[in-house]
């Protein structure tokens, strides 16, 4: 059985740690094993507390919370291979970092299932950190890599976020919704929410592991012709337009998701070998 990995994402300040600590002292019946990059900013109730050992604090409900090492593909590894491993691993990306980095060590670990990237945003200060000189560009990215994004701090807005939800929505296609607890539920699920997991534009190890394809067209592409390709390719990542659809793969499953007709603009993610492009760029655009 594949060991669920999801990653979350969000700049400084935009509510991680308080989500962590909400999903460390949840009643979800899962053993959660968070990875954070700032241990000592976790504040646990100490009545939870079985047992601190180094950089690691072992809680009465099964969960764990660990300092994200800089060999994070090594501590992933060994969480995997645990005789008694966890139900559910949870990474924290650094908020000045890409959270898709941190996505791409799940597809170097074996019997881990990257199982999605959800970004906190801070709704109160969304607007200006946008439109920052410095932050601004970091923070598009972070959304752009979001398969969830998720609107904390709506209630210290005027209008509850509805604003940066409008704003966040020129970005992202990704579902947009306060981190309610059945949020914090689906987040734990291990499997594709209403639209499926996963985002990969920033790879870490893109040059060792994997190979990129972008394929564009005028035209919209046949259906019929693209389907079976998402079926049988080894895909590990695929999204964008299929000039009718928006397309999201991950993990073998995909979703097709009627959409406003434009371009045809897709990028298919492999590891490295195992696909021949021509072919496939040859098999969706041929015309019968």
């Amino acid at each position: 059985m594949t060991l669920p990995l999801t990653i979350l994402g969000g700049y400084l300040g935009a509510g991680k740690t308080t989500l962590i600590n909400r999903l460390l002292a949840g009643h979800h019946g899962k053993r959660l094993t968070v990875l954070v990059n700032d241990f000592g900013a976790i504040n646990i109730d100490a009545e939870l507390i079985t047992a601190h050992e180094g950089d690691t604090i072992s809680l009465a409900n099964g969960c764990a919370c660990c300092q994200l090492q800089d060999d994070a593909l090594k501590q992933l590894q060994e969480l995997a291979a645990m005789p008694d491993r966890p139900d559910h691993i949870l990474v924290e990306a650094s908020g000045a970092g890409e959270p898709a980095r941190l996505a791409y060590l799940g597809f170097g670990v074996s019997g881990l299932q990257l199982s999605g990237i959800y970004v906190a945003i801070d709704a109160e200060t969304f607007a200006a950190k946008r439109q920052d000189k410095f932050t601004g560009k970091l923070v598009q990215r972070q959304i752009a890599q979001a398969d969830f994004c998720l609107l904390t701090k709506a209630d210290l807005t005027d209008d509850e976020g509805a604003a940066a939800h409008v704003l966040i929505g020129r970005l992202t296609d990704a579902p947009i919704t306060k981190p309610d607890d059945k949020i914090l539920a689906d987040i734990l699920s291990g499997v594709p929410s209403a639209l499926p997991q996963a985002a990969a534009e920033a790879p870490l190890f893109a040059d060792t592991l994997f190979d990129s394809f972008t394929l564009t067209a005028d035209a919209p592409l046949d259906l019929e012709k693209l389907t079976p390709l998402l079926n049988a390719l080894p895909l590990v990542r695929a999204k964008g337009h299929t000039g009718t659809h928006r397309l999201q793969l991950v993990g073998g499953r995909y979703t097709l998701i009627e959409a406003d007709t434009r371009p045809t603009e897709l990028v298919f993610i492999a590891e490295k070998g195992k696909v021949d492009w021509r072919k496939v760029e040859a098999a969706v655009t041929e015309k019968s």
